[in-house]
C-alpha cells in the first residue's frame, strides 16, 4: 500500500505552501477572511463539504479496510494521480496568488492575477480542489462522500460566479478582456 504514503504527501505539500503563506500574510496584518461570494450557507456548507471529502480521503488512506465499497489497487493509484496533480496545481495557485490570497471577495485593493498558472485557468486553486475531490471520490467511493463531493463542486461553482461577477465589477474592461482569453475552468 505505498500509494498511502503519496496520499499523506499529496496532502502535506499544498499544506505547507498554505501554512507559510498565511503566516507571511498573517504577519503583514492581512486578513484572510473576506465576504462571500454567495450567501453564507452555501458558501460555508460549500467549503466544509469538501473538507470533509478530503478527510474521508485520508481516512481512507490509514484505514484501508473502511468504507463498504472495496477499491481496485489501479483505481487507488489513478486516485493518487489526480490528487498529484490537485496538490500540484493549487500549490502553484497559492504562490502565484501571493498577497491576494483570501476566502472569500475583499473590498481591499489588489491586481487582478493574469499571469502565471492563471494564463491557463481563470479559477486554478478550484480546479485543484476539483481535482481532489474527484480523487477522494474515486479512493473512497461511499455514497455519503460522493454526496459530499456533489454537492460541495455545484456550491463552489455559484462561489465562482459570484466571484466572478465580483471582478467584473470591479475590473470592467480589463476582466472581460481576460474572461474572454482564459477559461474558467480549464
Amino acid at each position: 500500500m505505498a500509494h498511502r504514503y503519496l496520499v499523506f504527501l499529496g496532502f502535506i505539500i499544498p499544506g505547507i505552501i498554505l501554512a507559510f503563506q498565511v503566516i507571511r500574510l498573517k504577519r503583514q496584518g492581512q486578513d484572510l477572511l473576506g465576504k462571500p461570494s454567495i450567501d453564507k450557507f452555501n458558501f460555508y456548507t460549500g467549503k466544509i463539504t469538501l473538507g470533509i471529502s478530503w478527510i474521508l480521503f485520508l481516512y481512507k488512506a490509514i484505514y484501508p479496510d473502511s468504507g463498504y465499497i472495496a477499491v481496485p489497487p489501479a483505481l487507488s493509484w489513478i486516485a493518487v494521480g489526480f490528487l498529484w496533480a490537485g496538490s500540484v496545481v493549487i500549490s502553484i495557485a497559492i504562490i502565484d496568488l501571493g498577497n491576494g490570497l483570501k476566502v472569500g471577495i475583499t473590498n481591499r485593493p489588489l491586481q487582478l492575477k493574469t499571469n502565471g498558472i492563471y494564463r491557463f485557468s481563470r479559477n486554478p486553486l478550484y480546479v485543484g480542489a476539483f481535482l481532489i475531490s474527484l480523487a477522494s471520490g474515486l479512493y473512497s467511493p461511499d455514497l455519503m462522500n460522493i454526496a459530499f463531493i456533489i454537492y460541495g463542486i455545484c456550491m463552489h461553482h455559484q462561489i465562482i460566479l459570484g466571484e466572478e461577477q465580483f471582478l467584473s465589477n470591479r475590473f470592467g474592461e480589463e476582466w472581460e478582456r481576460y474572461r474572454k482569453s482564459v477559461r474558467r475552468y480549464l
